[in-house]
């Protein structure tokens, strides 16, 4: 049974319209609302069927929605939750697809009201296509998608909302909006940039008898396939993300100090080495993730529904960089409830029942199989 009759999308270019494809894909999909400000998006969204209906105005697209993704660029969307939320029913969640964390979750949470529930998210997935034309159903499936709980995060509203992603194949991990921004200023946010500055550079050796770039072959073509992405969307992360990014360029600068100074002495070791690590590091990325469904565990763990506790929760799970299949909150006479995480493999479930049970959490863990308790 699905959790939710109808879900409004703000913003249904490739993301918002994958997203609106994806849960259109559900054995019972919900209704799907689409909200663009310019008509021609909305009819193009309708097309590729990402949509049910669209709507060019916020407060005519979120009527009655029980959740709403927000899929705009990253500096528009703590004002797009100050004009809608008065229009809100009580209950309603609000979470995002916006590629920084800190200022978003930490703006809205200064003025939004406890009836309703805001989780900031970032599916880990993308293309440097644009537009809803390219958007995919199957985009989410065994990709990352990182949320930010916070000490204020509703438990129900969490559950709901990781229940929805899951659904669509997105694996979830849980972190700490702060350190979402640093970690991100060095694995994506970084790497765009050097992409695009690559291409410029390149682009200013060219003169009326030369052009290096027709010569661009694999390795430049690979490393700088992400510069092709919108530069509205870029420069909106740049600006939000900035204390993390320049942060991150100057280590990045050290590092291509290094390598300057290995060349400039002939150090044939030392680039040796500094080439090795970087491979080695490079060919033992995932490349896919593999499920067993043998191998899931189910964890208990008794709780309290008090703020902070299921942030406390999935982000130390999260930190582990350890998905979580499944999450569900049992009604208990005890406690408040009991949560039932299910975490795939041994190693993974013990490291994290270790991790929880050093927090003082009781943890037992049983496979979903025999019925082990441990």
């Amino acid at each position: 049974m699905n959790d939710f009759k109808q879900i409004t999308i703000i913003g249904v270019g490739l993301i918002g319209g994958s997203l609106g494809l994806a849960f259109k894909n559900l054995s019972e999909p919900p209704l799907i609302v689409g909200v663009a400000r310019h008509k021609e998006t909305i009819t193009r969204a309708l097309e590729v069927g990402a949509i049910d209906k669209g709507a060019t105005s916020y407060i005519e697209g979120v009527k009655n929605a029980n959740i709403i993704f927000i899929a705009t660029p990253v500096g528009s969307i703590v004002d797009i939750v100050r004009k809608i939320y008065p229009h809100l029913e009580s209950g309603t969640i609000i979470t995002d697809v916006g590629s920084t964390k800190a200022n978003i979750v930490h703006g809205v949470e200064a003025f939004l009201p406890k009836y309703l529930h805001f989780i900031g998210g970032h599916p880990m997935t993308g293309s440097e296509r644009t537009g809803v034309q390219a958007a995919s159903a199957s985009l989410f499936k065994n990709a990352y998608y990182l949320l930010t709980p916070t000490p204020r995060t509703n438990m129900n509203a969490f559950q709901h909302l990781h229940s929805l992603l899951t659904k669509i194949g997105a694996l979830i991990l849980a972190i700490d909006p702060d350190k979402h921004d640093k970690i991100l200023a060095t694995i994506s946010h970084l790497p765009h940039i050097l992409s695009a500055t690559l291409v410029d550079f390149a682009l200013k050796q060219t003169t009326e008898t030369e052009n290096p770039l027709l010569l661009a072959a694999g390795g430049f073509r690979d490393m700088t396939r992400i510069a092709a992405s919108s530069p509205e969307i870029w420069s909106d992360i740049c600006l939000e993300n900035d204390a993390a990014i320049l942060e991150a360029l100057e280590e990045f600068q050290r590092e291509i100090e290094d390598f300057s100074r290995f060349i400039k002495k002939r150090d044939r070791d030392g680039l040796v080495k500094k080439l090795e690590e970087a491979r080695k590091t490079r060919l033992g990325l995932p490349s896919f993730v593999y499920k067993d469904l043998a191998q899931l565990r189910e964890l208990s763990i008794p709780v309290i529904d008090k703020p902070g506790v299921i942030s406390d929760i999935t982000v130390t799970i999260g930190g582990m960089g350890i998905n979580i299949e499944n999450i569900e909150i049992v009604p208990s006479t005890e406690y408040s409830g009991i949560l039932k995480l299910v975490i795939a493999g041994d190693e993974n479930s013990s490291k994290v029942a270790e991790a929880l049970h050093s927090k003082g959490y009781e943890v037992s863990i049983r496979s979903l199989y025999n019925r082990e308790v441990r």
